[in-house]
Order: C-alpha cells, then structure tokens, then sequence
C-alpha cells in the first residue's frame, strides 16, 4: 500500500477519533503528586480569552501567553516571574508549558497559569526542548551533546528517561511513537538525517542533505517531512522503524526557496515550509488534492512554531522586532503580527 494511501486511510481514522474525542470529553487533568513551585504573579491577568500562544519574556524573566485569535490577539502579563525558571519550552496546541530552572530542572504547567509539577529534578542545563506532534512526549536536548531526556505522558502522567543521541547533534525532532530524527552537521555544510528508537537505540542513517532546512514528523506516525535548503528540496522520509522510503514531494518549481524551517499541521494534511528567499511561506497538501500555495511575508521567517489549532504557526522569535505569524487555515492563506509589547496598565500589573 502506497505511503499517500496509508495517509489518506489515516486521515480518516483520525477525523473519526476526532469525533470520538470531541463527545467523551478532553485530556485527562495533569498529574499533581510531585512537589510543586510558585507560579508568581500568574494570578495577575487582565487579558482573557482562547490561548493562542506563549512566550518566554527574556526582559521580564517570565512567561506570556498571547490571548484571542490569530488577527486579534492581546498579550498578557508575565507569569512565572519570581526567579524560580529562566526559560520555557511551550506547546500551544495543547496549552502546556515547560519551565526550566537555570539548573536545567522542568515542571510542566497548564497555561495561562496552572501549577508547576516538577517533572524532572536533574534536567540538562540550557536545553533546547521539542514536542512531538500532539505534544504527549517531549525531546531535551543540549545542541552539540550527547545526553537528552525523553519525557512521555505530558497530557497524563509524565515519565522521564535518560536517552543517548549521536554526538554533534545539532538539531532533533521526535514522533508521537517516540522515534526520534537528528541532524548532525558534516562537511562544507551538510547535514546527516538519522533515526534512532525512543530509547536511544537503533541509530540509522535516513538521508544526507546538502544544508540543513528542517525536519518535522507528521502526526500518529514515525515518517517526517525533511528540508534541504541547498538543493531547495522537500523530502518525505517513511517507514522510519521499518522499510525506510525517502521519495521527493516537493522542489523549487513548487516554490521551495532556501527553506530555513519546516513544520505539519495537526491533522497531517499540511506541511508549511518558511523559505529564506523571497520571504515566504509555501503551502503543501500532502493529499495531493490542492497546488503548492506561497503566501508573502514582509519578514524574514525564520521558524515555523506551532500556535493553537490545526495550521498556524510563528515564523519569527519574540524580542527581534514585529513578531509575524502564519495561518494556513482555509483556501487563503495568510501573514499576520503577533502583538509583541503589553500596554503598562495597573489592571494588568505593569512595574513602574
């Protein structure tokens, strides 16, 4: 059976679990038996509404959820902030964080201000964390190491283990099966995909890029889509645990141009690819059934991070200037801003 048609039977098993879902009810509560922290002034909110996103404040030492919808949006007062964390890691889809202390310790809240649950006593200093596609497991990672913390249950019951990448790692992604890609850097600025089991186990090479452009995982499965921004090439890598498939789906005629990210959408129909030139950011129906679609951006994207729903994404880190967004929902899609500045009013705690 063909990788498309294996997707397209997916699609429609996830549409029905949609549904399913949707009458029984939502994720089970998070776990709360571990010792919890302060949440700050996470009471002090003014701003209300559906969460869209969160962000660490770097000047504020703590985090901001972004309240509304994509075109009409208000960021809230920091939370967090009384100097127990120093970062967060955020799914927004899920409406999760991940607070790291400067010892590299995580406690998983509910956003905007839920309860600390510390989760992991002995993190990794400085990590970089990444989210599986619905956000159940978890991937901490310090670029260049070889130690990472896999942790599982986000949406439940969080288990922590101890996973060993290859070293040089400089980039990692992980499956809701708990697979795992990395990139590890190679000569004259290629870049080595390889795969490796939720236990560390198992490193094997999926393919070899000319530059790095991003990877991501489609959802429920161990297959991803992969960038190469030299080659201005999108790559489906399937069957990652099994008999691996790495087939072209998509180049620079489609209008794959210096690709610096990659990211799917929640149901996996979509695939957003932030090019480098042009500022742009292409649309690509895994179906089949629509063209490749680029929507302009008068920005320079440089990520492709998850916002709520199904095809949203933010293409610029907060803190460099106008934070731009994507939302590829509907048959035209769009570019819009993120309000990055909170207007300092007592109702919404603002300092002297």
């Amino acid at each position: 059976m063909s990788p498309k048609l294996l997707r397209n039977l997916w699609l429609a098993e996830l549409a029905a679990a949609a549904v399913f879902v949707a009458a029984c009810g939502s994720n089970p509560p998070l776990s709360t038996t571990a010792p919890p922290s302060s949440p700050g002034s996470a009471n002090n909110l003014a701003a209300s509404g559906p969460i869209l996103s969160a962000w660490w404040d770097a000047d504020r030492k703590g985090l901001r959820a972004i309240y509304g919808v994509l075109g009409a949006a208000q960021q809230g007062p920091p939370t967090y902030e009384d100097g127990t964390f120093s970062n967060a890691a955020v799914c927004a889809r899920k409406s999760i964080a991940l607070l790291m202390t400067p010892s590299g310790a995580i406690s998983l809240a509910k956003l905007p201000n839920g309860r600390p649950v510390a989760i992991a006593n002995s993190g990794l200093s400085r990590a970089t964390i990444v989210f599986s596609p619905s956000c159940a497991i978890s991937l901490a990672f310090v670029p260049g190491g070889s130690k990472a913390l896999l942790v599982r249950g986000l949406l439940s019951v969080p288990k922590v283990s101890q996973v060993a990448l290859p070293a040089g790692v400089s980039a990692a992604a992980i499956a809701d099966t708990g697979a795992i890609l990395v990139d590890v850097p190679g000569s004259q600025g290629s870049a080595a995909i390889k795969s490796l089991a939720g236990t560390g186990a198992n490193v094997q090479p999926v393919t070899l890029l000319s530059r790095f452009g991003g990877m991501a995982f489609l959802p429920g499965m161990d297959s991803a889509v992969v960038a190469d921004a030299a080659a201005n090439a999108v790559f489906e890598a399937s069957h990652l645990a099994g008999n691996l498939s790495v087939e072209q789906i998509a180049g620079e005629s489609d209008g794959v141009a210096e690709p610096a990210a990659i990211a799917a959408s929640a149901d996996g129909r979509w695939v957003a690819v932030a090019n480098s030139k042009g500022s742009s950011v292409l649309r690509l129906d895994l179906t089949g059934q629509t063209a490749p679609l680029p929507t302009a951006c008068h920005c320079s994207p440089g990520e492709l991070e998850p916002l709520a729903g199904n095809f949203a994404f933010r293409l610029t880190e907060p803190g460099s200037g106008t934070v731009w967004a994507f939302d590829g929902n509907g048959s035209a899609p769009r570019v819009v801003f993120l309000p990055s500045e909170q207007p300092a009013t007592a109702a919404q705690g603002a300092r002297p």
